[in-house]
């Protein structure tokens, strides 16, 4: 299984133009101005193998003035592309795949890879645990339903324990809207249900598991020196909440040095991989390091495989 995604994303990573992306905090000025088409920046279209540094998104990185965050927002919001190449360079790197648990394998050339890591808690783990706390029924509607909620009515937030302009914050070298404690803030109330809805449950868990995914992803980065981080698998997929939540996370952690990388193809990887091992295919083709035009998500199907092992449970109807 392992073998066929790892070949399968080679394989598209080498071929397919505008395929690697991340996000980046929404700039002061998107404000002002319309967004590129399909939501889609390339003005910051540098390849996946040199992230910028953190004091190049400073700016971009500092809160909107006047306008306090949604506990979770970010404002990361900017997809930006990012050209792949495919040469010695890139090597290693990690690739985090997300289904009903975690794998983490780190890849070190074409179809070298070694599987180093993993973590139980994952998609299964949120949809489990949205079961019991949510009436919904399906994955997918229970994504839709966290969009709409808002998590700091559930989390603790920095801010909540030492003030919103506290000096301490500065000391510390946090700001107010880190979140300290994931449902933190249930703890101290008499009626832990009073003013809580299902969306702000299903959101904050949301991302309470995806925190814990990517720091065990950074923390292996850190371990194996692989800079760049890979996340595929079907828990991301249609949920630019955890997308946007990695991007942030890893770059937070990492002060820049790190990024957290997704792929528009990540669903076809597994079946196109077992296409070309089975046919004996040998991909060793090596992409020059040069950008080329960008392409928009349009351009290029993106329906999944309908046999990903790597989707989390689904469960259509309700268990008796």
């Amino acid at each position: 299984e392992m073998d066929s995604l790892v070949a399968g994303m080679q394989f598209v990573m080498a071929d397919v133009v505008g395929e690697c992306y991340t996000f980046k905090p929404k700039l002061r000025s998107d404000d002002e101005k319309k967004d590129t088409p399909h939501g889609t920046d390339h003005s910051d279209s540098s390849r996946c193998s040199t992230p910028k540094s953190k004091s190049a998104d400073s700016e971009e990185g500092s809160a909107p003035k006047g306008n306090k965050p949604k506990g979770d927002e970010w404002w990361w919001t900017r997809k930006v592309q990012r050209d792949v190449i495919t040469d010695a360079v890139t090597y290693p790197y990690l690739l985090v795949t997300i289904g009903t648990g975690v794998s983490i394998l780190r890849v070190d050339g074409p179809r070298k890879h070694e599987r180093i890591s993993g973590s139980t808690i994952g998609g299964g783990t949120y949809w489990g645990l949205c079961r019991l706390l949510t009436d919904v029924e399906d994955f997918e509607d229970v994504l839709n339903l966290a969009e709409r909620g808002d998590p700091s009515k559930v989390d603790m937030m920095v801010g909540d324990i030492y003030g919103e302009n506290s000096d301490a914050l500065e000391k510390l070298g946090l700001p107010s809207h880190i979140v300290a404690s994931s449902f933190g803030k249930l703890v101290a109330k008499q009626d832990p249900a009073s003013g809580i809805k299902q969306e702000d449950l299903a959101r904050a868990l949301l991302l309470m598991v995806t925190i814990n995914i990517g720091q065990v992803s950074y923390l292996n980065a850190q371990l194996h020196k692989t800079p760049r981080i890979y996340f595929v698998g079907n828990f991301l997929r249609h949920n630019s909440i955890s997308q946007q939540r990695l991007a942030f996370a890893i770059d937070y952690w990492s002060k820049g040095k790190m990024e957290a990388l997704f792929l528009e193809h990540e669903g076809n990887f597994g079946a196109l991989g077992a296409f070309l091992l089975s046919q004996g295919i040998s991909h060793s083709r090596q992409t020059k390091p040069t950008h080329h035009r960008s392409h928009t998500r349009s351009e290029f199907p993106t329906k999944p495989s309908s046999n990903d092992s790597s989707h989390p449970p689904r469960n259509r109807t309700k268990s008796t």
